[in-house]
């Protein structure tokens, strides 16, 4: 009885799984099929000299198919219906084996009362007291045989059949008694070891599903890296297109500003071949006193186009500073523009390592969870792969940055040596304008006193040449200027090519 009630438990336990059930209901489906399968072993040696013995051995097979396939369905959790009705009809048959145990055990203990009261009878008709002392001879054989009253063992199988395994109550084991109880001892110790085999069963399921559960929170994780390393990618890639921009108007401007210096260099050049010109005709007044009413008129007028010539180098001169302004504040900007490259690269490469890391973590989660995250440790892989490559293009990055901020640092001294010779060129032409307008000055004076100009005549060649050392002296820093405007250009060339590489980098590690 007590093994058709575990057989029937089991059968239920196994027949009410799916593929939706809690790991819970497997752990006790398979503690209930330990149990019945350690029943049926103690039951099937228990009977084993019977004549019974071949429907045990029956049963034992049976029982062994039956615990076969229902522990490969709980160990691999397929849910598979073909393999639950194999086992539900195989159960089926151990069910059935069961019952014609169970009857049998029954049947043998009435079988044995029947006999008794037959031999009882018999012996009765021989005489009263000889069947009195047959009876008593039986009835103590009986006894010793069964070591208890037939009721008692029948409510001891029914204690056991309710999970009492309690069956000892001090008096003399033996007989069908004694054997009872040995075997309800061993029944309940196969118990405790499934139970605690179901429990650590049960914490190693536990602990896989954790590492799964942590495979795919790294997974997830990784995935928002990669993501956000794909979009700090679009921002540099916009960076990028910014610079290159920025480095064409650029190159524009410095070469309009070259133009503006070549263009000054020779208007100097033409105030000093003016100013050459107006020395000579100093001289010749000087030397020719008689005509120095007309030779005044013509210094006056000379002096006169020196000034608006020396006027229009003063502007081009200041058009060429203001644009060196707007250049060096260029520089500055895009230096500024190089560091914010910078920062954000290091922002990158902290999100490639922090990817490489969850991808490790990741991998390391996938190999504890066993075949079940073999398909995500190769996703990890590839993430540690993708996250490596990351770091690699980070440093080219780097480098091409570093090499833009020294460029742009020797662009910025470039441009602000060209600022302090153009604001030196200013200077040089301002005086150039008030020498001319002395000139203008004297000019008229020697209209009015004829007498004095021999005086005025030398006074107004030495200003002359030093007006013409002026306009050298200009001349030669408008070459200086164009001279930095070439240099500029060309490293506003090599910004250029280091903003496109960089553009470049910045594909390449988005494609990767």
């Amino acid at each position: 009885m007590a093994l058709r009630n575990k057989a029937n438990r089991a059968r239920a336990a196994v027949n009410d799984l799916s593929t939706s059930s809690p790991q819970e209901e497997f752990d006790n489906a398979l503690e209930d099929l330990k149990t019945m399968q350690a029943a049926a072993a103690e039951l099937e040696n228990r009977f084993q000299a019977s004549a019974e013995s071949a429907r045990m051995e029956a049963l034992a097979s049976e029982m062994e198919g039956y615990y076969s396939h229902a522990h490969a369905y709980l160990s691999l959790v397929s849910g598979e219906a073909k393999e639950l009705k194999a086992t539900g009809a195989a159960f089926g048959e151990v069910e059935k084996l069961a019952a014609e145990l169970s009857e049998f055990g029954v049947s043998q203990v009435q079988q044995d009362n029947r006999k008794a009261n037959v031999i009882i009878l018999l012996f009765s008709a021989m005489g009263l007291f000889l069947g009195v002392l047959i009876i008593f001879w039986l009835s103590r054989n009986t006894l010793r045989q069964l070591g208890k009253d037939p009721g008692e063992l029948n409510a001891l199988a029914g204690r056991v059949a309710d999970g009492d395994y309690n069956v000892e109550d001090g008096s003399k084991k033996q007989g069908v008694y004694g054997a009872i109880v040995e075997m309800v001892h061993a029944l309940k110790t196969h118990i405790e070891n499934a139970q605690r085999e179901s429990e650590n069963a049960r914490e190693q399921s536990a602990k896989a599903q954790q590492a799964m559960r942590k495979a795919e929170v790294a997974g997830q994780e990784a995935q928002a890296k990669t993501r956000a390393l794909l979009s700090i990618a679009n921002r540099l890639e916009e960076v990028g297109n910014v610079l290159s921009a920025a480095s064409a108007e650029l190159s524009a401007r410095i070469e309009q500003s070259d133009r503006s210096a070549a263009e000054s260099a020779q208007r100097l050049s033409e105030a000093a071949a003016a100013m050459n010109e107006m020395n000579a005709t100093v001289q010749e007044v000087a030397r020719n006193a008689s005509s120095a009413s007309s030779a005044s008129g013509d210094t006056r007028k000379k002096a006169e186009a020196g000034a608006r010539v020396v006027e229009k180098a003063v502007r081009s001169i200041e058009d060429v500073h203001h644009i060196s302004l707007e250049l060096k504040g260029d520089m500055s900007r895009l230096n500024e523009h190089a560091r914010s490259i910078d920062r954000i690269m290091g922002v990158i490469s902290d999100i490639a390592d922090q990817t490489n890391l969850l991808a490790l973590n990741a991998a390391i989660e996938a190999a504890r969870a066993g075949e079940a995250g073999r398909g995500f440790a190769v996703v990890a892989d590839e993430v540690r792969k993708l996250a490596e490559k990351t770091m690699a293009s980070t440093h080219d990055v780097g480098n091409a940055i570093k090499a833009i901020q020294e460029s742009t640092a020797k662009s910025t001294d470039s441009m602000d040596n060209a600022v302090a010779q153009i604001e030196e060129a200013t200077h040089l032409a301002n005086e150039s304008g008030r020498a001319l307008e002395e000139i203008v000055a004297t000019a008229d004076a020697t209209a009015d006193q004829v007498n004095a100009i021999a005086a005025a005549s030398e006074e107004q060649s030495a200003a002359s040449e030093e007006i013409n050392r002026s306009i050298l002296q200009c001349s030669d820093m408008s070459g200086q200027i164009a001279e930095a405007m070439a240099e500029a250009a060309r490293a506003v060339s090599d910004l250029a090519v280091q903003a496109q590489g960089l553009t470049e980098l910045i594909r390449e590690m988005k494609n990767a």
